[in-house]
């Protein structure tokens, strides 16, 4: 076995590391009852009054039919604008009867009355409209059916199926509905490739005498056409087909769904290897009602540099630079390195990734990382390399790894060096699945299973097996307030705790577990009274966010936990805070108070950035 102190990297040496690489890199990267509505109208033509206003009172209709009378009336439209002059007024004035009735009209009022009053008020005009409904039009016959090879399209059945339920024999007429249905038909048949539609005929005939209408609807749909084979344009063969294929969800020949287009191009664009992905599907290009797929692809460049500094009270300043390289071969292979240095920590972080067989959701995996450690709870260097598995199962991520982890950890006045080939599966899901990619979230959960271990016989220096889960859910109230609620639970059976290295106990205080403690100062401690970790983990917090303004909110907190042994001796801590939604994320500055120390003292600050879930 190889004593850890040999691969020990001098601050300094890191530190020069960090500062060419970034001279290298240069760049960061229902309807309510009727009601009356009065309105202040007014014009800026050239004869206005300086201070007279046009008011305008609307009685007896209800909220829906009135937004129609208001957007039908001319008058409407000068709304806080100086009055115009006494002939336009009278104008408008006689011009609203009819725009009242018109507007009408669509819901099946057919025999409707208007009662207008136009009068003066000093400077200002007073304009009124009672208006009588009269027997509503109501339908007589509906013949509404779809011909074609879409007549059996589940979609086409549920819009008109849907349609039918307002557009029915003895209903009040609603022509809203039928428009409705009409652009409905219009966008299914475009979006499942029916290009060949006809509106063989398409008629409300209204019988004002008898309040009558029959309504008649018959829409061919065609042939449905399918899509073809897939066609790459790169300019370049920046990857090989092999790979660009296994994007494709899409079978040659099957019917024509805008989804499959839409999908196939965000998988594209998400693999980071293009910055433009173009579709081509014209049905002008079919072939027997076959559309070839034509996609054209800008290639990203091939690598992008990071350079960031930032703040958290459990590390102090913090700065980190890195770069990703995009593309490495034709087969899509990538790679990322980082260095990051803290007043607490620092280290460097390697990883190649190779696409799987499914490359939108599988991939494989080699890692190495060498860190250090040096805060009041822990002190430690550890050397590590492994490599993963992970890949997509429905809405879970599941990752399976492999890592030898080499660690020199302070015990007491010892300094033992620990070796361990470490197994482990991990198991992780946000839902709703869109928030994966939110920095912020309005409610859902965020759930993480992970068990690791080790066998004394297979290159370990004690057998140990350690299960941990971890929660977050959030919940929004109707004033936007949030009930945001986080835990832990995890165990370790091991024979032998003394050769478990530091990183794989449990510790717990901080900005993102118990605050009110320092960072990972909660857990049993030796004779020297200095925290060593321990073997179980258990922490709960609750907290309640109210906005204050757009962006900002208050939050008052309770959060409690223990890293302990044989017994838990739970710490709680509450306190208020301060949060602000910024471009880059939630920024959160809490202030916590530990419980166990006398109200006023102890009062710690907490500020970190990051994503809710």
């Amino acid at each position: 076995m190889i004593p850890l102190k040999y691969f020990s990297l001098p601050k300094q040496v890191l530190l020069c590391c960090i500062a060419a690489l970034v001279l290298y890199t240069g760049t960061v990267a229902a309807e309510d009852k009727p009601e009356k509505v009065i309105a202040e109208i007014s014009s800026s033509e050239a004869e206005e009054s300086a201070q007279g206003k046009v008011f305008v009172e609307v009685e007896g209709v209800a909220r829906k039919l009135l937004t129609n009378v208001l957007g039908y009336l001319e008058i409407y439209q000068f709304n806080k604008k100086p009055a115009p002059s006494a002939a336009r007024v009278r104008y408008l004035h006689r011009a609203a009867e009819k725009q009242i009735i018109k507007a009408l009209q669509p819901f099946g009022y057919y025999h409707a009355s208007v009662e207008g009053k136009l009068g003066e008020n000093g400077d200002s005009w007073e304009a009124q409209y009672l208006i009588s409904l009269g027997k509503p039009v109501l339908i007589e016959s509906v013949d509404i059916k779809v011909t074609g090879e879409g007549k059996d399209d589940t979609e086409f059945k549920k819009a008109v199926t849907k349609a039918k339920e307002t557009l029915k024999k003895g209903k009040q007429l609603d022509q809203a509905a039928y428009e409705t249905l009409k652009k409905q038909l219009q966008v299914l048949a475009s979006q499942r490739g029916f290009f060949d539609v006809k509106l063989e005929e398409h008629q409300i005939r209204v019988d004002v005498d008898n309040n009558t209408a029959i309504v008649t609807l018959h829409y061919e749909t065609g042939k449905r056409y399918h899509l073809g084979k897939v066609n790459f344009d790169q300019e370049t063969e920046w990857l090989w087909d092999n790979l660009l294929n296994r994007y494709v969800q899409i079978e040659s020949g099957q019917p024509y769904d805008a989804r499959d287009l839409q999908q196939l191009q965000g998988d594209l664009s998400n693999s980071e290897y293009y910055s433009a992905v173009e579709i081509g599907a014209a049905p002008k290009t079919a072939v027997n009602h076959v559309i070839p797929i034509n996609v054209k692809l800008t290639p990203r460049k091939p690598r992008k540099y990071i350079l960031g500094i930032g703040y958290g009270t459990d590390t102090g300043v913090r700065g980190k630079v890195g770069i990703t390289g995009r593309r490495v071969n034709r087969r899509g292979h990538k790679y990322t390195a980082e260095a990051l240095v803290s007043q607490i920590r620092y280290g460097v972080a390697g990883e190649y990734i190779i696409p799987g067989k499914d490359p939108r959701n599988d991939a494989w995996g080699i890692r190495s990382s060498y860190e250090e450690e040096h805060s009041d709870a822990r002190d430690y260097k550890a050397f590590n390399i492994g490599g993963y598995f992970r890949y997509r199962d429905g809405y879970w991520i599941k990752t399976y790894a492999t890592d030898y982890r080499i660690e020199e950890f302070e015990l007491g006045a010892d300094n033992p060096t620990s070796t361990l080939l470490i197994p482990s599966v991990e198991w992780s899901r946000t839902f709703p699945a869109e928030l994966e990619k939110r920095i912020y979230a309005d409610h859902g959960t965020w759930l993480q299973l992970r068990l690791r271990g080790g066998v004394e016989s297979l290159l370990s220096d004690t057998t140990f097996i350690q299960p941990l889960v971890s929660a977050k859910w959030i919940y929004s109230f109707s004033g936007k307030s949030r009930i945001i609620t986080r835990g832990s639970l995890g165990t370790t059976i091991v024979d032998d705790f003394s050769k478990l290295p530091t990183t794989l106990r449990f510790f717990t205080g901080g900005d993102s577990t118990v605050r009110g403690y320092q960072f990972s100062i909660i857990g049993p401690q030796d004779a020297q009274s200095q925290v060593v970790g321990g073997k179980n983990l258990t922490e709960i917090s609750l907290e309640y966010e109210f906005p204050i303004k757009e962006k900002w909110s208050i939050a008052a907190f309770i959060d409690a936990g223990d890293a302990f042994d044989d017994t838990p001796d739970y710490k709680a801590g509450v306190g208020l805070g301060l949060h602000w939604k910024s471009p880059i994320g939630p920024v959160r500055i809490d202030f916590g108070h530990a419980l166990e120390q006398p109200i006023g003292t102890n009062l710690r600050l907490h500020l970190t950035i990051g994503p809710d879930l």
